[in-house]
């Protein structure tokens, strides 16, 4: 059983058709790679399966249960969670501030627990420290836990913007783009920890316009086109599909 099972989905916006009946599937355990020119649905398709927006129509199964059209604060708390082309997070806040916020299981803020700050609490925010600083190590970050996020480089905040993904204890990290704008030195730091993630239990499916960063790090690796799945494989399978070669690649591309 796939850990992302995708079946038939659909979504328009005014008349406009961005997924046109997707089907796919994400193995467990995997770095499988997703790519096709602009205006895919590729993003479209991380929006509807994240539970940013809801799809019109089809079905979204992650680890065997039907999660189609749960809020994104649901799918996190399932383990499936998504990152963005463009980083997110609270500028003003430091790196580990921005990790501990999105810890998994907050004990959230009232007035009741602000002035009697029971045990549970308390214990719950120490081990959300501590995970923020392991995932720090993880990713190189611990220099930089005191610094706000605004004075990262961007490669820095496409790292924290994994590492507050890692906060939420997740299964299935959807990663929008996470090399670009990063320079090669980061970039090929980034797809290190990509790997080690994997084989450490999670699985990822990776937006990434970087084609020969896709050859390296991806298998499998699917091509969208209009909204629909067109070809599937390893890249130098979908890399000699004619399809593929026409939709995106271009035939000199492909061969090149």
């Amino acid at each position: 059983m796939p850990l992302l099972d995708v079946r038939d989905l659909r979504r328009a916006f005014y008349g406009v058709t961005a997924l046109d009946g997707v089907n796919l599937a994400v193995r467990r355990g995997t770095i499988t790679g997703l790519i096709g020119p602009n205006g895919a649905g590729k993003t479209t398709l991380f929006n509807c399966v994240s539970g940013l927006i809801p799809p019109d129509a089809g079905r979204v199964i992650f680890d065997g249960v039907d999660v189609t059209g749960w809020p994104a604060h649901r799918m996190t708390a399932r383990g499936l969670v998504r990152t963005f082309q463009i980083a997110r997070g609270f500028p003003r806040l430091s790196v580990l501030e921005n990790l501990v916020l999105y810890g998994a299981r907050q004990p959230g803020e009232t007035l009741w627990r602000a002035v009697a700050r029971p045990p549970s609490v308390a214990r719950r925010e120490r081990e959300l420290r501590h995970r923020a600083f392991d995932v720090a190590e993880r990713l190189n970050l611990t220099p930089l836990l005191d610094m706000p996020a605004s004075d990262l480089s961007g490669g820095q905040k496409k790292l924290l913007e994994l590492g507050r993904a890692l906060m939420t204890e997740p299964r299935l990290i959807m990663l929008d783009e996470p090399i670009a704008g990063v320079n090669p030195t980061l970039a090929a730091r980034l797809a290190e920890h990509l790997r080690a993630l994997r084989d450490a239990g999670i699985t990822f499916l990776v937006i990434e316009h970087h084609l020969d960063v896709i050859a390296r790090l991806c298998d499998p690796v699917i091509v969208m086109a209009e909204g629909r799945h067109l070809a599937e494989g390893t890249f130098a399978q979908v890399a000699a599909d004619e399809r593929v070669q026409a939709a995106y690649l271009g035939r000199r591309a492909a061969t090149a």
